[in-house]
């Protein structure tokens, strides 16, 4: 056994480590395998201690990875089996702080080993240690201390989150991560993890959990941990949430109410019915549409209410009245008390502040309060479903002569601001320095502050009646350029002009998410409205507005020569036109680079949701596509012309966005496919070549066949590729074969004919 100044030297190290991981948490996996061969089951009792209060510690940070944890989850299965197991291989007393955090390390790190479990069948080792953790704890979440079972019941309410089935919110197989932990993550067929035992399992502990309930027990710490652990399953799982509410609506927390009570007895039947009472509200705030809503409000109202009788003073604990009275005088012998004097009608009338000189803003109009504290509230803070539970009793508890008296102070308000409004005299002044004047009787000395100097600095501009209007005396107003950005400058401003485009669409796209039913189908729905849509706030317009700023900024950049730009650009700007034109190119330059990021960006956001943004990239390649036949049309020169109908931006653009859609297409988005090939304005053979790639894939050939076949009989430019692509794929034979002969049964029957000839010829030679 280490000594004592040995132990103590080694904590100190340990908490330097654990000082380290805190203000770096990307070294937790370099520090805990280190720390597990100091903590072991073996060492010392304040080292286990540390030990295990470090991993809990560890395995609760909100900050380490899920990476990390999943990882690092595996390594002390070994530590913590072997801390509960201390009194079983030694025959020593545990220790109650060990176990708790054992426990809630244990509680932890459930979900990683589980799905680590899911997606390794082969080790059945790390499943096996898991299970005997679990049985461990479960011995003692009746036995043992009070600290210890309450960390039991968080660990019995996580393996029932864990072993029920929950939502599946991704359903790429490719993105295991982005899912929820649950039983639908685990295969029918799992040889180490069955499905039906798991379930079995969770059921058996959420009733044993429900017991606790049931039963009526006394323990208030712990009902109230019970509590706690339901709310997050009724919360996270809907299969079981109506079980546990029917459970708790039968719950009676004020079982210890009825006879005398100690001070323990009435701190506990508050602690429980306090937390009954907040568990039932947080499921109506959450769900205020819930199908048990007015059972669960019946039941809180009646809460309150027997929590109140319990606690009233009159009852069984209610004080004695004193044998004297209070005041030293008997009932026969108390003093008269004069009622307070009746004010009259015209000194109840409330008085309120006036006006502060000068100008006032609505706020200061509308604010009768003495109270600086009342007006510091901005009332848009307030949620409105509160405003609209506090409108009603308000205005029926506001007394109407109140109500008159303070409207009649904003009137009279309003009056005076209007009666004492000033005069417009800087239009007198401009009047003056004119020689218009219309009034005869001017006295120069009631004006306004400082109109003086205004008159002799506009006098001095032009001698009097040298001109018949203000233009004149004053002079034209010549306000020199701006400085030319950086190219640093231009670089981040259009940074910033693309973060927030695109901020607006995300805000956009979340109003049309939360839209239902008739009113959201309509504004969708717009057709070739929304083309003229562009300086609206809907979303069509918005997309409208962000497609054209890619495809127009830097549309006819390039189609004057640099010597007429430089002539040009020499007589527009008296001799600099090399500085001019570094002007332009650099202009020219950014709004290229502002385009390329919005067509980026574009591609991205497209390619995050296809099948609801499908909208969005047809319109933008038809963007494209006109933006570039504008621009071949402006040329001047036609040999620069690009040939084979190649289009400078949308033919790389279109093929970029078919081929980062590719991937994630799946046998049952073939319409999306096909949609966007028969919409987009024109096609090449790249475009088919894409799209035959797709037969390359057994899951995905119908698809590809089907869009090939769509494009044959709607889009005749390209009839010929697409059958030459389909001839392809039937030479080629596999899963191809069948699909793609019918459409040449039809089309090129011909080349049909020719492969039955070659095999009836194989045969005959054969």
């Amino acid at each position: 056994m280490a000594s004592p100044q040995t132990t103590q030297s080694v904590l100190a190290q340990l908490e330097q480590a654990r000082q380290i991981v805190l203000k770096t948490p990307h070294v937790y996996h370099q520090i805990v395998p280190g720390v597990l061969g100091v903590v072991g089951p073996a060492s010392h009792l304040d080292l286990r201690r540390w030990g295990a209060a470090f991993l809990a510690e560890t395995f609760a940070s909100p900050v380490l990875p899920t990476e990390q944890k999943q990882s690092m989850s595996l390594l002390v299965l070994d530590t913590l089996k072997g801390w509960l197991s201390r009194q079983e291989e030694r025959g020593e007393e545990e220790d109650g702080q060990v176990v708790k955090s054992v426990v809630q390390c244990a509680a932890s790190i459930y979900p990683y080993v589980f799905r680590h479990t899911v997606h390794h069948v082969q080790d059945e080792t790390s499943w096996a240690k898991m299970a005997g953790i679990k049985s461990a704890i479960l011995r003692r979440m009746d036995s043992a201390g009070a600290g210890v079972r309450i960390c039991c019941v968080k660990f019995v309410a996580r393996v029932v989150q864990t072993q029920t089935p929950g939502v599946i919110a991704v359903s790429d197989p490719r993105r295991p991560e982005q899912n929820e932990i649950s039983l639908a993550l685990v295969p029918r067929e799992h040889p180490v993890m069955p499905p039906s035992n798991l379930e079995a399992e969770a059921s058996g502990l959420l009733d044993r959990l429900l017991g606790v309930l049931q039963e009526n027990l006394t323990d208030a710490l712990l009902v109230t941990a019970t509590l706690n652990a339901l709310a997050t399953l009724v919360q996270k799982r809907a299969s079981v949430s109506n079980k546990i509410l029917t459970t708790i609506l039968n719950f009676n927390p004020l079982k210890l109410a009825g006879g005398r009570m100690t001070g323990r007895d009435r701190v506990a039947v508050r602690s429980m019915a306090r937390t009954t009472i907040s568990f039932l509200l947080s499921v109506l705030k959450r769900n205020p549409q819930h199908q048990l809503a007015g059972r669960l409000q019946q039941r809180t109202e009646q809460l309150r209410y027997s929590l109140n009788e319990a606690f009233t003073e009159g009852r069984d604990g209610k004080r004695k009245e004193p044998d004297e009275p209070t005041d030293g005088l008997d009932d026969a012998k108390r003093r008269r008390v004069e009622p307070p004097p009746v004010q009259s009608q015209q000194q109840a009338q409330p008085t309120y502040p006036p006006l502060s000189p000068g100008p006032v803003t609505v706020a200061q109009l509308f604010t009768l309060s003495r109270d600086p504290s009342a007006s510091s509230i901005h009332a848009a803070i307030i949620p409105e479903h509160f405003v609209a539970q506090l409108i009603p009793p308000l205005l029926q508890s506001i007394d109407p002569q109140k109500f008159e008296a303070a409207l009649n102070a904003v009137r009279a308000r309003f009056l005076d601001l209007a009666r004492n409004q000033p005069p417009p005299s800087a239009l007198d002044a401009a009047r003056t320095a004119t020689g218009q004047d219309d009034d005869d009787d001017y006295d120069p000395s009631a004006a306004f502050p400082g109109q003086a100097q205004v008159l002799d600095r506009l006098d001095r501009l032009a001698p009097e009646g040298s001109g018949d209007d203000v233009e004149d005396a004053v002079g034209l107003l010549d306000l020199p350029p701006p400085p030319p950005l950086s190219e640093a400058e231009t670089r981040e401003y259009c940074e910033v002009a693309e973060m927030r485009l695109f901020g607006t669409l995300k805000e956009l796209d979340d109003q049309r998410a939360k839209a239902s039913g008739k009113k959201a189908s309509s504004e969708g729905e717009k057709g070739f409205n929304r083309l003229l849509a562009i300086g609206g706030q809907d979303r069509e317009g918005w997309v409208s507005l962000i497609t054209r700023l890619a495809t127009r900024s830097p549309f006819m950049l390039g189609e004057e020569s640099e010597e007429d730009s430089t002539a040009r650009l020499k007589s527009e700007n008296g001799g600099g036109g090399e500085d001019a034109l570094a002007l332009k190119k650099r202009a020219s330059k950014s709004d290229r680079y502002l385009a390329d990021r919005i067509r980026a960006a574009l591609k991205d956001y497209i390619t995050t949701d296809f099948r609801r943004r499908i909208d969005v990239g047809i319109a933008w390649l038809s963007e494209e596509w006109y933006a570039d036949r504008l621009a071949l049309q402006s040329q001047k020169a036609p040999t620069t012309r690009p040939t084979n109908n190649y289009l400078p931006n949308y033919t790389p653009h279109s093929l970029a966005l078919l081929t980062a859609l590719l991937p994630y297409l799946d046998t049952k988005d073939g319409r999306f496919l096909i949609r966007l090939l028969s919409e987009i304005p024109a096609l090449s053979a790249e475009h088919i070549a894409l799209v035959t790639k797709l037969a390359e894939d057994p899951e995905r050939v119908g698809i590809a066949v089907q869009a090939l076949m769509y494009l044959v009989m709607v889009r005749p430019p390209i009839r010929n590729v697409c059958l030459d692509a389909l001839e392809g794929l039937w030479r080629q034979g596999g899963d191809a074969k069948v699909g793609a002969g019918k459409v040449l049964a039809r089309w090129r029957p011909e080349v049909l004919k020719e492969g039955t000839g070659d095999a009836e010829g194989g045969k005959v030679e054969g």
